[in-house]
């Protein structure tokens, strides 16, 4: 058969030679992959995103970035950080149809807003020269494209690392706000009215990195936040209080809230372990669950809420049944590659596999990037 049969489309971002392949699976009877087309990124890739709205659920976004150092410049100059945003569109037989390229600083993180904003399809994006940016998708005379629409910088002199919207239950919201965080340990709150983009307020979180900053969907006025220090925090933005432990083994790389299931909260850290939280109580983890490599991204599935796809640096990738969050438990994973498993998603009723596959050697890692 051509496709599988009802199950999960993965987007996953993984650093290995340059090209970006499209693989059939069906997770629940077989681990079969087959490769579908093929792309050349040029640089590599760390962040991969379906567009959630119904009418575009065919295109995705792909963000690369590239280090550029200048042989002839002094060893304490910093390099040149590029990077690229690629739009793409699955079409007949999962071919992958490149709609636009954007030369971008390069970048760190992007997100969709879950939702239309004032009939606007959003996509955020933050990069290495710092910038929050807000682009639009637009489909003129059946053109697609992404246009930017507004930035403002995160601060002076930082990477920004990770961003979130606080549209995640689907819901449009009285006012519309984006959490960032920050190479200085920053984690920075933006609110968007039209096309101007405001910083309401921003909290030193870290010692180190920021690198990841999560709403609460349940109740957007709570940011969670991890950084390099091993800390994970929870900020009230109504009265700048603060729960914080230190129960991860290394740094704090990636939160995300559960949509359907109130006080669910997931993270991920180098120390391989993923943790469920139950957000009520922040001073112990419900349940743990090793999964072999470092956890730098975690997302749960739009569809039930109750399956994590997980990216798991240099070992691969994994799906995660959280059913029963006592007792978490692998079901599908996917190594064959001998990369860096940086970026991933999930799209609703699909019948592809999508690998992102770029040219960074095994022996690099996105440290480099920000050092």
């Amino acid at each position: 058969m051509e496709v599988a049969i009802r199950c999960y489309s993965l987007l996953v971002a993984s650093l290995e030679p340059s090209n970006l392949s499209f693989r059939v699976t069906d997770y629940r009877k077989s681990s079969m992959f087959r490769t579908l087309d093929t792309f050349d990124t040029e640089f590599s890739a760390d962040s991969v995103e379906w567009c959630p709205i119904d009418s575009f659920k065919d295109v995705f976004v792909c963000g690369t970035y590239q280090l550029m150092k200048d042989e002839n410049l002094p060893s304490n100059v910093s390099s040149k950080r590029l990077g690229r945003i690629y739009l793409f569109q699955i079409v007949q037989n999962g071919r992958l149809r490149i709609l636009q390229k954007l030369e971008v600083p390069a970048v760190l993180d992007m997100k969709w807003a879950h939702v239309t904003l004032q009939n606007k399809i959003l996509l955020g994006v933050v990069n290495s020269l710092g910038h929050l940016q807000i682009y639009q998708l637009k489909n003129d005379n059946e053109k697609i494209t992404l246009e930017l629409l507004v930035q403002k910088r995160v601060g002076d002199e930082v990477l920004a690392l990770s961003l979130d919207w606080c549209t995640g239950r689907l819901m449009n919201e009285d006012s519309l706000k984006i959490v960032v965080s920050d190479s200085e340990g920053f984690v920075s709150l933006f609110e968007l009215n039209e096309n101007e983009l405001n910083k309401i307020n921003s909290w030193s979180a870290h010692g180190f990195e920021a690198w990841i900053a999560a709403f609460n969907y349940w109740d957007t006025n709570i940011i969670y936040s991890g950084g390099d220090d091993c800390k994970f925090q929870c900020i009230d933005t109504r009265i700048k209080t603060r729960v914080s432990n230190k129960v991860h083994g290394a740094g704090v790389t990636s939160i995300h809230s559960n949509a359907a299931r109130e006080f669910l909260l997931s993270s991920g850290s180098y120390d391989e372990i993923l943790r469920l939280w139950d957000t009520r109580n922040l001073k112990q983890p419900i349940s743990n669950i090793n999964l072999g490599g470092g956890i730098w991204r975690l997302k749960w599935d739009p569809f039930k809420w109750k399956y994590l796809f997980a990216a798991c640096m240099y070992s691969g990738f994994r799906i995660v049944d959280c059913e029963n969050t006592e007792i978490p438990s692998v079901i599908g994973e996917y190594n064959e590659h001998e990369s860096i498993a940086y970026g991933n998603e999930m799209r609703q009723k699909c019948n592809y596999y999508v690998q992102k596959i770029d040219n960074l050697s095994d022996d690099s890692t996105l440290s480099q990037l920000i050092g």
